[in-house]
């Protein structure tokens, strides 16, 4: 969502009865201000909330286009108080299976303990437990051998599960319609100056739209790397992810405001004005992934 048209783009998102307050939109515009003064990016947008039963995260997003092949770097943001953003931290894959057993609610505190890797008394963990990834220090002895130091464990907060849920948001969910982004000579992707937004009948088919990150299909990868990529458009992956049926297109009254939600994160938004440049994409929920989507479909 561009951050200068949040007033006016929370109309789509008004559609699945979510919205930011008045006092949430003042603070969320002058924590957006001082992110985008003291960090350099082609452009920042801002991703959407997710609630906790304290206090809610706030999530931004930076995009580098330049100088970044095929596709632009994208750092994330979060703040839970409006007044200050901090980077998400990296993820650690090691968590990934635990991460996705997780039912309960966000917090809203950042440094709460959801995996106690060093225990109460601050002991080491067993050895089962220290990552092998993770840099070792090496320091000599006096007899000039070689001693590694294992960094200190660290213990999985809540805003390490932040960090994955919103990553596999993005990474399954985010959108933009064809042709609104171009590749350039260099295969750098730029937003496309020509596009002036699907008409009536393209943009209410959802083939029309695509993820919104680097192609993870071979067919895709294929077309774009291609030296005749810049003539075409639809060089990301379409949106027919298993399973089937995950993905929602609704039309309003007047045809042109196109919402598309997905079904198995409950709370993401996309959203394309016909016959305009108008689109974008949020997230307003807990968080909490719908796994029995296949079932119930």
């Amino acid at each position: 969502m561009e951050i200068y048209r949040i007033p006016e783009d929370l109309r789509f998102v008004n559609q699945i009865g979510q919205t930011l307050s008045a006092e949430e939109k003042i603070k969320l515009e002058i924590a957006l201000i001082k992110l985008s003064q003291s960090q350099s990016f082609d452009q920042l947008l801002f991703w959407g909330r997710i609630e906790g039963t304290v206090a809610n995260y706030y999530i931004a997003i930076g995009l580098n286009f330049k100088n970044n092949f095929e596709f632009p770097h994208k750092t994330f943001f979060y703040t839970a108080n409006l007044k200050e953003f901090q980077n998400l931290p990296p993820l650690n894959p090691e968590y990934k299976e635990q991460v996705e057993t997780f039912r309960q609610l966000f917090s809203g505190q950042p440094e709460k303990i959801l995996i106690n890797i060093t225990g109460e008394d601050g002991d080491q963990p067993p050895a089962d437990q220290v990552n092998p990834d993770e840099p070792q220090a090496v320091v000599k002895n006096d007899d000039d051998s070689d001693v590694e130091i294992k960094p200190p464990p660290k213990n999985f907060l809540e805003v390490d599960r932040l960090s994955y849920i919103v990553n596999a948001i993005e990474f399954e969910c985010s959108l933009l319609p064809v042709g609104a982004v171009r590749l350039t000579p260099t295969h750098e992707l730029r937003y496309n100056d020509s596009f002036e937004g699907l008409n009536l009948q393209e943009a209410s088919k959802i083939s029309n739209y695509q993820h919104f990150r680097a192609p993870q299909t071979q067919q895709k990868k294929e077309l774009i790397a291609q030296d005749d990529a810049l003539f075409h458009y639809n060089f990301f992956d379409q949106l027919d992810d298993h399973p089937a049926g995950q993905w929602s297109l609704q039309t309003d009254s007047s045809k042109y405001q196109i919402t598309i939600r997905n079904l198995q994160w409950p709370g993401f938004l996309g959203y394309h004005r016909a016959a305009t440049k108008i689109f974008g994409y949020a997230y307003f929920g807990d968080g909490i992934k719908n796994v029995d989507l296949a079932f119930q479909l």
